[in-house]
């Protein structure tokens, strides 16, 4: 049956976007998820991918014309079929579908195919393919209910879950008696909590950590491997989903009706999640994967709370989705409006974010700001209010960036010997190498520009790090050796304490390495 290829909702509030180029041409066939075409907003480069396999039949918006979100790029049929005149009037008169606003609670069987549905993210559909995960049976929480990596994630960690059925609801009667007898349920062993979990609905996968006090009051649970919340940490809402080793530190209080997490997403002490309005039907708090909330932070979901990847909200800091103080009637201001912050931001000490702001990607809010604006990416912003003041990063020669990871591999070999390693650093030009000695022998670690450059020998443990690595000297990496590459940056191999200890050192300056899924549980850091 042919169909229609119209503009996905992009999560921006502009009504036009612009038909960058064609990746098909009529009558060529295509494969399910093969970009079709390019999409420009004012801000970023979106490819649309296909749903399913077919044929673009016909190109209804030619490359560099104009066109409204929603409306009808091309039409699609199966291989073999054919579109009349009379198919071809039909589908153009049809009338697109208005994304539906999201129901409270919705099971996740209830929601849409992702044909039919609004879209899913670039980043996400990447994230589909890299797990596995069917966008079909994903529900998407982001505008207009686009499928976000952080609905993928949620989705993955549900098919992890071991050893359960279900989308993750509780039974009625066991919710209403935690949330009459919660607190003895609390004072449970970890093991045990997290067995009447599984007995009554919720989908845990394996490794979840419930510490002393901790409680979940949710309708819906579904947890990713190694999730953990520390001593007295309470969860208030209505679903509660969160990738693979999402963390609560301890003391925690997180209130809000829908809360999904993506992997890794860490939480520290004392942090609050909640206020006016956080059980509202629009409350809810989305947070990507990788990102840090800093101790004693206040996050106020009363309407949609949205940080990005990598986003680090430091300590103290306050997010508010609505404000009021004075009657509005007599010309005080009062507002109820979503906050968002982008992928790779970061909040400063204290800095307060005021309802309605968005942050762009990249963007620095210094300390003790208070932000009641739009940051573009890529931004610095200070002050109170806060206000544009320079570029968030300076470019960097390739010269400047391979001597600042020189400088990281001797402060990381300071900071051991600081810790009490006994640590030696040899310098041979371009090359670094630091031996660690250990009970278990010496443990190496080597820089240098080229992967290549750096001899093999033998060790307890061998780490080699480079600016960057072909994949033939990646092919010749001696077995058991672990290599890094900074620029991209990314990590092969991996394990052992001088490895994990490097890769803790250079993620706590900003230094992320693929693949993320990595915490440190301590060691020689």
């Amino acid at each position: 049956m042919a169909t229609l290829l119209r503009v996905p909702h992009l999560g921006t509030a502009e009504d036009e976007v612009l038909l960058a180029a064609w990746n098909v041409t009529p009558g060529q066939t295509f494969a399910k998820g093969q970009a079709l075409c390019c999409v420009e907003t004012l801000k970023a480069s979106f490819e649309v991918e296909a749903e399913a396999a077919g044929v673009l039949a016909e190109a209804l918006v030619a490359a560099g014309e104009r066109v409204a979100v929603h409306a009808p790029l091309a039409i699609l049929t199966a291989p073999g079929e054919t579109c009349d005149a009379r198919q071809r009037a039909a589908l153009l008169a049809a009338q697109p579908t208005a994304p539906a606003p999201e129901a409270p609670a919705a099971p996740a069987a209830a929601a849409a195919p992702a044909a039919a549905a609004p879209g899913a993210a670039p980043a996400a559909r990447t994230r589909a393919r890299e797990l596995g995960v069917d966008l079909a049976t994903v529900r998407g929480t982001g505008p207009g209910g686009m499928v976000r990596v952080a609905d993928v994630e949620a989705a993955h960690a549900r098919g992890a879950a071991a050893g359960t059925a279900g989308d993750g609801r509780l039974d009625p009667g066991f919710v209403s008696w935690l949330r009459r007898d919660g607190e003895a349920f609390a004072r449970l062993a970890s093991g045990f909590k997290i067995e009447l979990y599984r007995r009554h609905g919720a989908q845990l996968a394996g490794d979840v950590h419930l510490g002393p006090g901790a409680l979940l009051r949710v309708e819906r649970l579904v947890l990713g491997p190694e999730a953990y919340f520390g001593a007295d940490t309470t969860v208030d809402a209505v679903e509660f989903t969160a990738g693979p080793l999402a963390h609560f530190g301890a003391r925690c209080r997180v209130r809000c009706r829908r809360i999904a997490l993506g992997e890794n997403a860490f939480f520290a002490d004392d942090v609050e999640i909640g206020g006016g309005g956080a059980m509202d039907p629009e409350a809810e708090l989305v947070v990507g994967s990788h990102g840090f909330v800093g101790e004693h932070v206040h996050l106020n979901p009363c309407r949609s709370l949205r940080l990005g990847d990598e986003v680090v909200v430091s300590r103290g800091a306050v997010l508010m989705t609505h404000s009021f103080g004075g009657s509005v009637l007599a010309g005080f201001p009062n507002r109820f409006a979503p906050v968002t912050v982008a992928d790779r931001c970061q909040i400063g000490i204290g800095a307060v974010l005021f309802p309605g702001t968005e942050m762009g990607e990249g963007a620095i809010l210094l300390n003790g700001s208070s932000l009641v604006t739009a940051v573009p990416a890529g931004r610095l912003y200070g002050g109170v209010p806060a206000r544009d003041l320079k570029a968030a990063a300076q470019p960097l020669s390739p010269e400047r960036r391979q001597a600042l990871a020189g400088e990281l591999v001797r402060e990381f070999a300071r900071q051991l010997r600081l810790r009490g390693r006994q640590v030696e650093v040899e310098e041979l030009g371009a090359r670094l190498e630091v031996r660690v000695h250990a009970e278990d022998g010496v443990h190496r670690l080597g820089f240098a520009p080229r992967l290549g450059d750096l001899p093999a020998a033998a060790a307890a443990e061998t780490v080699l790090v480079a600016m960057a690595a072909s994949a033939a000297e990646l092919a010749a990496l001696p077995a058991g050796s672990h290599a890094i590459e900074l620029a991209t940056p990314r990590i092969h191999g991996g394990g052992g304490p001088l490895c994990d200890a490097f890769r803790e050192f250079v993620r706590k300056r900003g230094v992320r390495l693929h693949p993320r899924g990595f915490a440190y549980r301590g060691g020689w850091l």
